[in-house]
């Protein structure tokens, strides 16, 4: 339970993109509506009784929180990063 607090302390780190903002990076606006996803059936689960279907659920919803954090995040910069450089390239070389 406190390293899901402690990764939240990561972000600023794995967050490798140019701009900081979400209004121009497509991919990070549906990471984020991802994982508000995963956090309201990790909160779902919670409320749940200790039983066999919603410990594998919550235990995969877990996991996925974290990957969100350490690998959906920075995947989403460098892919968006890579598409702004292809696209200033590509304007640099039609002027």
């Amino acid at each position: 339970m406190f390293s899901a607090l402690i990764i939240l302390t990561v972000l600023p780190k794995t967050d490798l993109g140019y701009t900081k903002g979400l209004q121009f990076r497509l991919i990070t606006k549906f990471v984020f509506f991802f994982f508000v996803t995963d956090f309201l059936i990790l909160m779902v689960l919670g409320a749940k009784h200790v039983e066999t279907p919603y410990i594998e659920l919550g235990q995969i919803a877990t996991v996925i929180y974290f990957l969100t954090f350490l690998v959906f995040i920075p995947l989403a910069s460098v892919i968006e990063n890579t598409l702004v450089d292809l696209s200033l390239n590509k304007s640099l070389k039609k002027d």
